[in-house]
């Protein structure tokens, strides 16, 4: 890895809300193989016989453009993404300000 992938490479934190009607595709998954990131899960919650919504917290790392391909992807699923601001967390929708929210390296 050079420098400049080091420079390139970017985090984000962001938590997702995962219903029930998604519990049978492999969306964590699809974020790391089908947009080439990293991703870290730092806590989860989903119920054992999975008949209640999911939550999982998460690390992505990888380029830019393909974090915002991931966020994308996650939308056209409606799948809720959070995301952490200063102002605590809220919801986001169609517009990805990666740069409020990026993990610094």
């Amino acid at each position: 890895m050079t420098n400049q992938d080091i420079q390139d490479k970017k985090s984000i934190k962001i938590s997702i809300h995962i219903p029930p009607n998604h519990h049978d595709k492999p969306i964590i998954v699809d974020l790391a193989s089908k947009h080439n990131l990293e991703v870290n899960i730092t806590s989860a919650m989903l119920g054992e016989y999975a008949d209640k919504d999911g939550w999982f917290n998460l690390i992505l790392s990888g380029e830019k453009t393909a974090i915002q391909e991931a966020l994308n992807y996650l939308s056209d699923l409606n799948i809720e993404v959070w995301s952490q601001t200063g102002n605590g967390q809220q919801i986001v929708k169609d517009s990805w300000s990666l740069g409020e929210w990026e993990i610094r390296h």
